[in-house]
Order: structure tokens, then sequence, then C-alpha cells
């Protein structure tokens, strides 16, 4: 089967999760409660639903700025949405590859950045100060 050609956007909106890492390969459902979460959730348009997430450095930050973020995450898709009768929404993501985040620039949907592709772990290593 041939494998299908990722383009990877170089400005991506970022998902910041807590206490949760998605990998390459990996199906992650999600439940999103935060309202910029949300907000970014609902703002994504098109079938190619692509979005970055990128853990905190702290889960107890409501409101995470680029300092409380980690310079690497995941190319993720979103596959489904399922809104919960308590507000929050259910994701369903699939990580597609490694990203590098290279600038984080806020909005009002949590925010879209500037990233870049690493496809392979020395790739990676090299780019960050993250121990292995």
């Amino acid at each position: 089967m041939a494998e299908k050609k990722i383009v990877v956007p170089e400005i991506l909106p970022i998902l910041p999760v807590r206490d949760t890492v998605l990998f390459p390969g990996a199906v992650l459902p999600l439940t999103v409660g935060r309202e910029s979460s949300l907000a970014l959730v609902n703002s994504l348009q098109g079938d190619e639903k692509l979005l970055g997430v990128v853990a905190q450095l702290d889960p107890r930050v409501e409101d995470p700025a680029a300092a409380d973020l980690h310079k690497l995450g995941t190319l993720a898709k979103v596959h489904k949405t399922v809104k919960m009768p308590n507000g929050n929404v259910v994701i369903f993501l699939e990580g597609l590859q490694r990203i590098q985040v290279l600038e984080y620039r806020r909005n009002r949907t949590s925010s879209a950045r500037r990233i870049r592709n690493l496809k392979h772990c020395s790739e990676m290593r090299r780019n960050s100060s993250a121990t292995w």
C-alpha cells in the first residue's frame, strides 16, 4: 500500500494538552473543555482538519502561554468530534508525525504557530533540549 504524503502546513493551530502525549501512528480520544480549546476545534474547516498537539509543561496552568508549552509535539488529524451534554467535546485524533514549534502567536482560538516537520529521531535530538 502506498503511503499518503502528508503536507505539513507552516502555520498550524496548536492544541495544548495536560498530562497527555500523542504519538505518531496512535489514535487518541481527547476530552476538550477549555473555552479557547473548544474555539480552536470549532474553527477547524475542510476535510483535512489538521492541528498540532503539544503538551503543557505544568498541567495546572489554565491559560498556557508559549513558555508553558513543550517545543516538540505531534501533527494530528481530527477524525471525529462528539459534543457531550456537559458542553465538552470529545475529539478523536490520529497522530501523523512529529513537529517542532518554531514560533508561537496568540489569537482568540488558542493560536496559529509556525512549525517544522521532524521526520527522524536524530533530527529531533539535534533540535531539542529534551533527554531521550
